[in-house]
Formats: structure tokens, sequence, C-alpha cells
């Protein structure tokens, strides 16, 4: 019969951390390789249902970025109208991206990534203003940034999400 010691269970700790993290990477890589694609289209034709929806209940688009409303009706309040969302590209499209730029050239993995990013921040643009019962939203800018980590050395990482920030003027 064997005995187990504090030092045989450390050491089989430290052997399952190091197996972990053998596996996890390549497995996470592969499931990303396969799998990222799917989940992408399947949030991209979720958003459309969404637009289409809003679409239906305004009657068109609500949000414009002209400084003055389509309607010309009666403006009797307006506010700010503000959103946010980061996204991030998959390990794939970062390793496809990494090799592409070596390279030179367009990445359209990380276009995919951008398009979505844009198009996703301006449906909650036009869903919040339905919500706060804005008939339309004026002035509407869109900014992008990079949201990177500091790590060790002062260095930043590259590898940092996207945030995308739309704002406007909600008038009724």
């Amino acid at each position: 019969m064997y005995d187990f010691t504090s030092e045989s269970v450390g050491l089989l700790i430290v052997y399952v951390i190091i197996a972990v993290f053998v596996l996890f990477f390549p497995l996470a890589f592969t499931y990303s390789m396969l799998f990222a694609w799917i989940h992408q289209s399947g949030r991209q034709k979720k958003l459309l249902v969404r637009e289409k929806r809003v679409a239906q209940l305004v009657g068109g688009d609500n949000i414009h970025t002209l400084s003055k409303p389509i309607n010309l009706e009666q403006i009797s309040q307006s506010g700010l109208v503000m959103t946010n969302i980061t996204v991030a590209p998959s390990w794939w499209q970062l390793f496809l991206g990494g090799i592409k730029s070596f390279f030179g050239g367009q990445i359209q993995s990380y276009d995919k990534v951008l398009a979505y990013g844009r198009a996703e921040v301006m449906q909650r643009l036009r869903e919040q203003a339905l919500g706060k019962g804005w008939s339309e939203v004026i002035n509407v800018r869109v900014e992008t940034s990079m949201v990177m980590n500091k790590v060790k050395g002062g260095q930043q990482n590259k590898l940092g999400t996207i945030e995308f920030v739309a704002y406007g003027t909600g008038i009724r």
C-alpha cells in the first residue's frame, strides 16, 4: 500500500500544473482556430437581427452624424447618449495577423474584429436611445482606442483589446 506524504502530494500538484500549461495553450489555440469563426459569425447574425428589429420599431435609423435632426419637429428635450464595448481578436486571428504584419498588407482578420466592434457599439447606442425615450440621436461620434496592459519591464502588451465608444445628443 502506498502512503501519501506532503512531499508526494506537492510533487503531484506541480506535475498537474505543468501538464495543464503544456496542454492548455495548444488546445486553446486549436479551439480558437477551429471555432472562433463560428462564434463570431453567430454574434454577427444576432447583431443583424437586433438591427432589423430596431429599424422596424423606429421606421429607419435613429442615429445620425448630422448636427441637426432629420425630422423638423420641435425639440423639447436633449441629453447625452453614450455607450462602449471592448472586443479582442481570437488567438488564431492574432497569429494570422502577426504573420501578415510581418510581410505587410491588409490584415483581414483584424478588419473583421473592427467591423464587428463598430457595428455593435452603434447598435447599443440605438438601443440605449430607444430605452431612454429619445426619438433621434444626432451628432454621433465613434472613437476607437487600444486597451493595452503593461508587462514587466514597462513594455506594452501588443495583444490588448480594442475599445469603441459611441456618443451623441439624444433629442425628443
